[in-house]
């Protein structure tokens, strides 16, 4: 009998505990039965923090995608789509709202300035306006509006886009010899080179990228000097009205290159004496930069030298001017590369070395800090006169040695390709040793 009582006891127990469950559920379930919760609306983030020309999408979790209103409070700062898609524009903070059946939810999205390291090693960093530059740039009014406008092959812009595949580049090109090409790269990538006339970028997709456009070709034979003949540069417009552009400049150092056209690019594609033939992206300057991951500032014209104007004019004046009515703007070097000579083809013995010491003394006062190195002209011309002028001042000046170089050339005179990628290999590790750095 007691085995009997204990079962009873047991089942009774057992059956109490059961119904005690299912009242608690009922009382969490409305009865239903079914352990749930009840369903809420809620926005997937209250508060973000985003870099110009970028893109995040908020949802409104349980609520129904197509009875949602996107709003911004600042549209200058960030923009929403009517999917939730954000789009930072500028710095600063706008609330982000969505309003569901008579309420609204509110993301609070701050825009700041960021950094990021694209594939070439560039090291990027967000500031203020349409586009970051660097080289031999000046505002100058064309048919009332304002450009920043360039005489010099080489100088460079930097950008970065979201939200559109394709972005067009506002160029005016005031050149009287023939249309100038320049070259751009998307997020570090290889150099694609058009004529200005063609002005529209490819991206290759609607993500963000940072885009490094660089002036690589003018003629020649354009007047730089007094006409001031160049290209300028106005407006950034994705061809999306949902893309955004802001503006980037890279934080790497400078290397200043000061030559003729060598330095310039001049007949490295091929033998043609036109922007067809030019490339500044494919000079031994750039090639030397490349390696060095450095920013390159150029001041190469055709035809000029120390005492020779050449093209623009003698060194002493483009370091001193960017026209013959714009002075040069002021920059920080680390490093400063003269490659001059080839052209001074009348002016010998010691007063061509006083006139190189003149044009190392000038730089040194703007660039107290800068390693100059004299280089040997490939042709070897004035070598012994460079060094003579260079051993002057041995605490921040050297000497670069090219004589066993081997390029190779298109005309005998200006290296091709392959030459100035060597010239540019052999410069680098000269200017790495100077610098105390490795190259990888």
């Amino acid at each position: 009998g007691g085995i009997q009582m204990k079962g009873f006891k047991w089942k009774r127990t057992a059956a109490l505990c059961i119904a005690g469950i299912m009242l608690f559920a009922g009382v969490l379930c409305g009865g239903g039965g079914v352990l749930v919760k009840a369903a809420g609306v809620s926005l997937s983030e209250t508060a973000v923090t985003m870099a110009p020309a970028t893109t995040k999408t908020l949802t409104l979790q349980g609520a129904a995608a197509n009875k949602i209103k996107w709003t911004s409070s600042n549209k200058k700062v960030a923009t929403v789509s009517s999917k939730g898609k954000i789009t930072a524009r500028s710095k600063g903070t706008a609330k982000i709202k969505a309003a569901y059946k008579k309420k609204k939810y509110t993301c609070t999205v701050s825009v700041v300035y960021g950094n990021y390291t694209t594939s070439d090693g560039m090291r990027y960093k967000d500031i203020k306006g349409s586009f970051g530059q660097s080289g031999r740039w000046y505002k100058k009014s064309i048919n009332g509006k304002e450009y920043e406008y360039t005489s010099t092959d080489g100088s460079a812009i930097y950008f970065k886009v979201t939200g559109s595949k394709y972005v067009n580049v506002s160029f005016v090109a005031q050149v009287a010899a023939a249309i100038p090409y320049f070259s751009y790269s998307v997020d570090g990538g290889s150099m694609k080179r058009q004529l200005v006339t063609k002005n529209k970028l490819n991206l290759g997709n609607a993500k963000t990228h940072y885009v490094r456009l660089v002036i690589d070709s003018m003629s020649e034979q354009e007047n730089r000097w007094a006409a001031e003949a160049g290209i300028g540069i106005g407006a950034i417009t994705p061809v999306s009205a949902d893309g955004a552009v802001a503006a980037i400049k890279p934080e790497n150092a400078t290397i200043a290159f000061f030559g003729d056209s060598i330095t310039q690019g001049i007949r490295v594609l091929n033998k043609k004496l036109t922007p067809a033939g030019a490339s500044t992206t494919n000079s031994y300057a750039w090639q030397c930069a490349k390696q060095l991951d450095l920013v390159p500032y150029f001041a190469g014209f055709g035809g000029s030298g120390i005492v020779q104007p050449g093209s623009f004019n003698n060194c002493i004046n483009a370091i001193e001017s960017n026209s013959a009515y714009h002075k040069a703007e002021k920059f920080d070097a680390d490093v400063i590369v003269v490659e001059h000579g080839t052209n001074d083809v009348y002016t010998y013995g010691e007063i061509y070395v006083s006139e190189y010491k003149r044009v190392l003394n000038l730089l040194h006062q703007k660039h107290p800090n800068a390693k100059i190195l004299a280089m040997i002209p490939f042709t070897q011309l004035h070598a012994d006169e460079i060094r003579s002028a260079a051993a002057a001042y041995p605490k921040w000046c050297s000497v670069i040695e090219t004589s066993s170089w081997r390029l190779s050339y298109t005309d005998g005179l200006h290296p091709n390709k392959s030459g100035a990628k060597t010239a540019g290999k052999n410069l680098a590790k000269k200017v790495a040793s100077i610098r105390k750095v490795t190259l990888y």
